[in-house]
């Protein structure tokens, strides 16, 4: 058994990075490999001692002692030297200079002997930020799937299975922390459960919905720089200066304020912003320190509805059966003389993505009037729900409803201008359509053009 994670979840090129790591095994050795349009070896080290800790507590530093425990051992390495997103992969070795464990190199997903990082540039090198979102990946990490039992204080929690005040250990925050196995790979998401039929990568993962977009947007010949979200709630303004451009995928959930305050500023100094997801900025997070976190509400019950930013939110929006076959969903097209549409053919009332099941796991909405919209198949946006006022509907996909108790059901892509240009798709499951879908692929490029 080998488990690690980089202490540094977003090194800049040329730097060093600490990788922890624990495992049974005599030694191990890391291959890194680049996730881009594939999986590109970028470097092994040589044999290292493997060192035995045992697991700590979700809020806990896995590096730092404590509790009795001992740290997980830290190894110093190089990081590469171009931006990217990375699997460092843990290979076992029997202490004789050979492999004992046989780890998948053809996928950046795993349940154990991975662990993602991201390099940034050591200077900006392209027009576009692509942002990683590992509060979300984190947000759902149970590591290797045991989840906290109160009466032993073993096994782990994330934030949707956290116990109850009296069952956390004395002192210990209703919290998780980025030190530690998991978080896009490597580890074991708490809804692994939550099958996606067309996919059998679980969600929670880079490799279910970011892999795929990244992946498709290198081979098409976009460049870009990359980050991770704590990188944006850390430096924020100053990050986002050098780029016209930022890009977010498939399920971005968690969002401190320092995040929003950052991308809403760049927005309203004329910079764009392009969310190619779903259920996006549903819950706000606070940072108790550098790395440990927890979530303290949904935005709009905040009084900072998620609509300011991306001009839409899953209240209004939905989502699709999760254990069976679900209905197929696309959008129907409405302002189709609008430049996103471009080059698609489209017309007003037509239909794309249905046969793609485009619109889902999760969808978000703009709220709008259900009646004036059967009547004349033309939806406008309330502003009810703190939708911009500048928002312009482009599609429309119904769903089913969110479970909240709130909001029309209906996925609603669409963009909004103010100052810059925000535009969304609306859904999670984009990113599964591009290789597929002629009109998400062709809107996708007219965004990415037009605004990076």
């Amino acid at each position: 058994m080998i488990r690690g994670y980089v202490e540094q979840p977003s090194p800049r090129a040329g730097d060093r990075l600490t990788l922890r790591v624990a495992t049974d095994a005599p030694a191990f050795r890391v291959e890194f490999y680049r996730c881009g349009a594939e999986l590109v070896p970028y470097g092994v080290s040589q044999w290292l001692p493997g060192r035995n800790a045992p697991p700590r507590l979700p809020f806990q530093d896995w590096g730092e002692p404590g509790d009795g425990r001992a740290g997980w051992p830290g190894y110093p390495l190089p990081a590469p030297r171009r931006t990217g997103v990375y699997v460092a992969v843990l290979v076992e070795g029997d202490g004789d200079g050979r492999e004992s464990s046989t780890p998948d190199r053809t996928t950046a997903d795993g349940r154990e002997a991975k662990a993602l990082f991201v390099v940034r540039p050591a200077r900006p090198s392209a027009a576009v930020l692509y942002k990683i979102p590992l509060l979300t990946y984190h947000a759902y990490n149970l590591v290797d799937g045991q989840e906290y039992d109160p009466a032993t204080g073993r096994g782990h929690w994330c934030l949707y299975n956290m116990p109850r005040p009296e069952e956390l250990p004395p002192g210990a925050p209703a919290a998780v922390g980025l030190h530690r196995p998991g978080g896009g790979t490597g580890g074991t998401p708490y809804d692994i459960g939550n099958f996606d039929p067309f996919d059998p990568t679980p969600r929670q993962t880079f490799a279910h919905w970011d892999g795929r977009f990244i992946g498709w947007m290198e081979r098409q010949g976009y460049g870009a720089d990359y980050c991770t979200d704590v990188d944006l709630h850390r430096y924020g303004p100053e990050l986002l200066a050098p780029y016209r451009l930022l890009v977010s995928v498939g399920h971005d959930e968690y969002w401190s304020d320092a995040m929003r305050a950052a991308v809403e500023g760049h927005v309203a100094g004329g910079g764009a912003a392009a969310f190619f997801g779903g259920n996006t900025c549903w819950w706000r997070v606070v940072f108790h320190d550098e790395v440990t976190f927890s979530r303290t509400g949904f935005w709009h019950e905040l009084g900072r509805p998620e609509n300011g930013l991306t001009g839409v939110s899953f209240r209004n929006g939905g989502e699709r059966d999760r254990d069976e076959h679900p209905v197929p969903v696309g959008y129907r097209v409405q302002n189709a003389g609008h430049w996103v549409y471009e080059g698609t053919g489209v017309r007003d009332g037509e239909l794309f993505g249905e046969r793609e099941y485009l619109v889902g796991y999760e969808c978000d909405g703009a709220e709008f009037d259900r009646q004036a919209y059967r009547r004349d198949g033309h939806a406008v946006p309330t502003g009810r729900d703190g939708t911009p006022e500048e928002f312009v509907i482009l599609g429309v996909g119904d769903a089913r409803a969110s479970g909240w108790g709130l909001g029309n059901g209906a996925a609603t892509m669409g963009i909004h201008t103010r100052g810059g240009t925000v535009f969304t798709a609306a859904t999670t499951d984009w990113a599964r359509a591009l290789t597929t879908c002629p009109v998400v692929r062709q809107i996708t490029r007219n965004v990415l053009d037009r605004l990076g």
